[in-house]
């Protein structure tokens, strides 16, 4: 009988051990949850972040394209009008001319 009680001792003493265990583990199991949801997010924002930066650079590489392009547009511009200047300065002195020659 001894030997049954001692039995039925260790048994309620393990049982007890394995509920403060259970008690101990199911903290830190929801923590580990918790760090490997927060490492799935923290991963997401990283690959967000490297999308982002791609995006930037371009972004950054069509805006460089389109100055080059409106300073050629602005050159192009600027020889056009000098040359309409010049033609029209032309017409106004052939003109002047031809009103000084008329009889008045």
């Amino acid at each position: 009988m001894n030997d049954s009680a001692d039995i039925k001792s260790a048994a309620q003493s393990l049982q007890s051990a394995l509920k403060k265990l259970e008690g101990a583990i199911d903290p830190f199991l929801s923590r580990y949850s918790q760090l490997k949801d927060d490492s799935s997010e923290s991963e997401s924002f990283s690959q967000d972040r490297a999308r982002l930066a791609s995006e930037l650079d371009d972004v950054k590489s069509e805006k460089e394209d389109l100055e080059k392009k409106i300073a050629a547009r602005e050159k192009e511009f600027a020889a056009v009008a000098k040359d309409s200047t010049q033609e029209i300065n032309s017409v106004i002195k052939t003109v002047q001319v031809a009103l000084e020659g008329l009889p008045s």
